[in-house]
Order: C-alpha cells, then structure tokens, then sequence
C-alpha cells in the first residue's frame, strides 16, 4: 500500500508523485507541451485523468482544457506518457525516466518517422524550423570539411562552404507534416502515426464559433468565408478540437490506425479500440494474423 501521496501545480507543469516503502513514482505533465487533447484521458485505465476548461479570459481566443490528474487513482504505469502525441507526460521511478509498461513488453511506443536529407537543403534555409507549430525542429550550420565538399560535388550538389544540420525532437514532434509541406526542396518525409479522418458539418457549426481553430496545434483547421475548414494533411486527429466544440455533431473526428513498434502482448488491445475502434482493433489482429502466417509458411521452405 502507498505511504503517502503528493500533488503540486504551477503554470507551467502538474507534478503528482506516490511513495511506497522502497520506491518513489513520479509523473509529470509539461503545460507547455500539452495541448489539452483527448488521447491521454482516452487511455487511462484508472479514469484518473479529467480535462479541466479554462476561461477565456482577456481574448479572443479560448485556451486548450488543462489535463488534472487524481493523484490517489493514478498507477504510474505511464500509458498517458506512451500515447501522447506531444510528450507533455513523463513518469519517474525514484527520480528515474521510466516507462515501465513498454519495458515489461506489455506496450509499444508510437513511431515517429522524419526522413531528412538534408544535403538537398538550401544554404541558409530555416523554413522548416520556423514553421514547426510545436518547436520541435532546430537548425544550425557547419563548416564543410574538404572531404565532404569533395562528396557534395561527385553526388553533383550544389556547391557551398557549409552544411545544414537539422535536429527534431521526435519526443515532441506529432508529425502533422507542416515541415515537409513548406519544405522548398522537399528533402523531408514524415509519417503519420495515427491516421484517421476528420469531418466538419458546416450545417450545425454555430455562427462565429472558431473554437476548435484556437485550441488546434497544428494549424490544421482554418476560416474561410466565415466557415471552418480542415486540411486533413496536417490532421494529426488528437482531438483537441473535438474537446472545445459546442456541437459535438458539428466536428467527427475518429482515428482508424495507429503506427507502433510491434508488440505481442494482448494489453495493449483495449487501448488501441479505444483510441481507434473496435473496426480499427480488429484491422490490426487481422493484419498480425497474415504475418504469423507469412512466417510459418516461409519458415516451411516449401518448394516454387
């Protein structure tokens, strides 16, 4: 049985923590990264997670729910922290980055795939870094080495004194894809680990509601003669803007797959049907099916 439970707040994080006899469990959300999406409150076994609304206040635009956790119902097993799509959760064990459902196998990890080839890049180019809606991308310059000004010209690249080096966190990167739309030379790839689909009905969308383009992270939703609309390219169907919509029929928003690293415990089925559906869960076990099969019968040998 726990000892003792602890909660602080401040603006910038909400830290809740459980002492047991020989170990200390940490948890930790980031405001600054959390969004006040659905994913994290979707998966939470113990219900211990709530999004809290926050007033407008001075403007215009309404501000994302702010994720409160019961700190005497949460189990630190970390499923928030694995699914988040903006890393704004961390769990510790005695005072120790953990995530102790994906180290017993009972869980995957999200893949956040970024392919750059950034020898393509324009001298001094930044538009990538400047239009990452969630900072993830940083950019600096290298001076060339002889040796590499030699490989830049026999691959027949275009000739100049120094290399740009891009850096993303893929701990916080949604992989929404602005960066490889804006990308002039289109040396970026991102893929998407959720997919899903997002419908607005313009019928039932209140007059001069925008709600769901001021809490969306990634500029996925926009205006156009006073209508919202989307542009499913960037969707990375986290549901912030499903939270904030006065209309729940106005705005479906639904996940259909999710990209993991593989996983053979059941556990984290539930999950999944949660974030998808019971359609989306059966796709997988379908899918995972025709792989077992495809490696009995390789590992038949059987003649062509």
């Amino acid at each position: 049985m726990p000892m003792k439970h602890f909660k602080e707040e401040s603006i910038d994080k909400l830290t809740i923590s459980q002492i047991l006899y020989t170990k200390q469990y940490g948890l930790t959300v980031d405001r600054n990264l959390c969004k006040g999406c659905v994913v994290c409150k979707l998966v939470c076994p113990r219900e211990a997670i709530t999004l809290v609304s926050i007033p407008k206040g001075s403007s215009d635009r309404i501000p994302p729910p702010s994720v409160d956790i019961d700190e005497n119902k949460c189990d630190f097993h970390a499923i928030c922290a694995v699914t988040c799509p903006f890393g704004a959760i961390q769990v510790t064990v005695n005072n120790e980055a953990k995530l102790p459902t994906v180290e017993k196998d009972a869980y995957p990890t999200l893949i956040r795939d970024i392919q750059i080839d950034s020898e393509r890049c324009q001298p001094d180019c930044k538009i990538c870094e400047d239009k990452c809606p969630l900072n993830a991308i940083s950019i600096h310059f290298e001076t060339l080495t002889n040796e590499e000004k030699v490989a830049r010209k026999e691959k027949n690249l275009p000739a100049t004194s120094k290399k740009t080096v891009i850096d993303v966190n893929k701990k916080i990167c949604a992989a929404c894809r602005l960066c490889e739309a804006f990308c002039p030379e289109k040396v970026i790839k991102v893929t998407k680990f959720f997919d899903g689909s997002i419908k607005i009905n313009q019928k039932l969308c209140p007059q001069g509601c925008h709600n769901c383009i001021d809490v969306c992270p990634v500029d996925a939703l926009y205006l156009d003669n006073n209508r919202v609309h989307v542009n499913d390219m960037f969707c990375i169907y986290c549901g912030a803007c499903s939270n904030v919509c006065p209309k729940p029929q106005a705005l479906e928003l639904s996940r259909t797959s999710i990209r993991h690293t593989p996983i053979k415990s059941g556990t984290w089925n539930k999950t999944l049907e949660k974030l998808t559906s019971t359609s989306g869960l059966n796709k997988e076990l379908g899918a995972k099916r025709v792989d077992k099969i495809k490696t009995l019968v390789k590992s038949l040998n059987l003649p062509r």
